[in-house]
């Protein structure tokens, strides 16, 4: 499994928990806006990805473009580590 691959799953699992659905249910090509992810949600899955990688996206500059996908959030994430 690749990296961003690893990462991918990890956000889909993620999202699942905070937003309480099966994984099954996380669309991984919706933006995190279409996926229902508000401010709230969006600061647990940054404390989340924070505890798990050690990086901080606040700081690495992270742009509505990153969060088009759970691909291209994954990998955003990536470059950032």
């Amino acid at each position: 499994m690749s990296k961003t691959a690893e990462i991918q799953a990890f956000l889909k699992h993620e999202i699942a928990l905070i937003l309480r659905l099966k994984e099954s249910e996380v669309n991984e090509n919706a933006s995190l806006d279409e996926l229902g992810i508000n401010s709230m949600a969006f600061v647990e899955l940054l404390i989340a990805i924070e505890n798990k990688f050690g990086v901080q996206l606040i700081q690495a500059g992270i742009t509505k473009a990153d969060l088009s996908s759970l691909k291209t959030f994954a990998q955003r994430i990536e470059q950032s580590l």
